[in-house]
């Protein structure tokens, strides 16, 4: 029975329907179905809104129509009075409604004549396709509400600006570039997808519309982890590097799960190894697994670094989005088989790179062997060295020290079914030695570290700040503690019997 009302579109809920209309139905219909935000998304929301309000700067002298989502008919009457009083200034997020659609223009500023530009923010570094979308639907509402649009600008942070201190030099910190044409073009098409749109909208049920790499692209969908709750055991995305139309192929002929997988399939060597241990249940280890986990020279040296990169610059000499490493911890394996650990976490009232270089080499020194877990913390070595040449030399000491990467190790030479097709060391920890994880810390991923580590430079409340540099050292800590048991792990299960 068609619905006597529909809910009304945003340009929000619109990209939502581009990306996937089930998207759209259940964030109209069943909110609830959503997954938790996570602390990182929560930090890349304030990123957003913070970058917003500064490019407000790049047209000065205008007013904010500060009524909220939850007040947006007010946000509507105020706009549209200013409008008809001629009042010629930028107008921050200026609101309308049009054709059932509503919209909240970021800057909105008067052109030529009385036509209007629309000027939307990103807190990206470029212009993506799906701002297109962005844009062209806000100019369809706009100019159905009878405002004339002159240009459409979609304003992003440059990477290339150096930060020298003082109030950002906005013209140096954006891009502000005109995507009139494409946004026009894009309108054509506009109606067709509204009334899409509008027809799933008017329907009982959801529309049927299997996962895909629509559920992560162009942004993860909140509703993923709802879609995904029919899935199979060991779903068949979870061959590690499969080709996203591989899989799409698989699930078009009804094999969902990796248990299903004929022998015939066309497989990668590792992608085969997958399937059989997840049909026998048990680990498979390769022959050379125990030269790969013995003969270190001591004192092994465990070792995790944390970065930021915020999108706003904070230190003299700095990009947006420069990444910096500001926290290591460093469990130290003796060869009587004590362990010990160090640690640093910076203040970050100064820049925290030459700092952190130096007590790294300190603590690094005499080191025997180096262990990581992925080529992170070589690459931000290096990058360290080009940033720092005062600290070249001390630099590449650190660098000389032979190094092992155990998620080479894991990947080349051992495999568990509980892996679930990542080698992840989050993902290997809880598989490879039980009991040991992540659960009972406040900060649980390194997304998470950075957007805290960030926060603890702003808040001016101390008992919150030695609270989130505690979380940030119990996590460090734990990295590297994870990568002792792991190595401790592999090391038993070379051991065992041959397979």
């Amino acid at each position: 029975m068609p619905r006597t009302t529909l809910p009304l579109l945003s340009k929000s809920r619109f990209t939502s329907g581009v990306q996937c209309l089930k998207r759209l139905y259940f964030q109209s219909y069943g909110p609830g179905l959503a997954g938790a935000t996570t602390p990182a998304q929560e930090a890349t929301f304030e990123v957003g809104t913070a970058v917003g309000e500064l490019a407000r700067d790049l047209f000065p002298g205008g007013l904010l129509i500060d009524e909220d989502y939850r007040h947006h008919t007010q946000a509507v009457t105020r706009t549209t009075a200013l409008i008809e009083a001629g009042k010629r200034i930028p107008l921050y997020e200026a609101a309308f409604t049009a054709d059932s659609i509503r919209v909240r223009a970021d800057i909105f500023v008067p052109a030529a004549g009385l036509a209007w530009d629309v000027i939307e923010v990103k807190s990206s570094t470029s212009v993506k396709e799906q701002y297109i979308d962005d844009a062209a639907i806000q100019v369809y509402a706009l100019e159905h509400a009878g405002i004339a649009i002159a240009r459409v600008c979609i304003a992003y942070i440059n990477t290339t600006y150096i930060y020298e201190g003082g109030a950002y030099d906005l013209a140096g910190l954006f891009t502000v570039e005109d995507i009139t044409d494409a946004a026009r073009a894009r309108l054509r098409t506009i109606p067709a997808d509204l009334s899409t749109m509008r027809t799933m909208l008017d329907g009982d049920e959801p529309p049927v519309i299997d996962i895909g790499p629509h559920c992560k692209s162009p942004y993860v969908c909140e509703f993923v982890e709802h879609c995904r709750s029919a899935e199979p055991p060991w779903p068949i995305d979870e061959l590690p590097s499969i080709a996203a139309k591989k899989v799409d192929a698989f699930r078009a002929s009804g094999i969902r799960s990796i248990l299903d997988l004929p022998p015939s399939a066309a497989l990668t060597t590792t992608q085969s190894r997958v399937r059989d241990v997840v049909r026998s249940g048990e680990p498979w280890r390769s022959a050379d697994l125990a030269s790969a986990v013995t003969g270190f020279a001591y004192p092994i040296h465990f070792i995790d670094f944390e970065t930021a990169n915020p999108a706003l610059p904070r230190y003299l000499g700095t990009r947006p989005y420069q990444v910096f490493p500001f926290q290591w911890s460093d469990h130290v394996l003796d060869a009587q088989g004590n362990l010990t650990h160090g640690e640093f976490l910076a203040t970050g009232e100064d820049d925290p790179r030459a700092e952190f270089t130096l007590s790294l080499s300190r603590q690094l020194n005499g080191a025997g062997t180096v262990v990581v877990y992925s080529p992170y913390e070589q690459t931000q070595l290096s990058k360290l060295r080009d940033d720092l040449p005062q600290l070249r030399e001390a630099i590449e000491a650190m660098l000389a020290i032979p190094r092992v990467d155990l998620l080479q190790v894991v990947r080349t030479h051992y495999y568990h079914p509980e892996f679930h097709g990542s080698f992840s060391l989050k993902s290997v920890l809880p598989a490879i030695a039980p009991g040991i994880g992540y659960g009972d810390l406040a900060i649980k991923d390194g997304g998470t570290a950075a957007a805290q580590f960030l926060e603890s430079l702003d808040t001016p409340d101390a008992a919150e700040r030695a609270d989130i540099r505690a979380n940030l050292l119990a996590y460090c800590a734990r990295d590297t503690e994870a990568m002792v048991h792991t190595l401790n792990a592999l090391i038993a299960a070379s051991r065992l019997p041959s397979q």
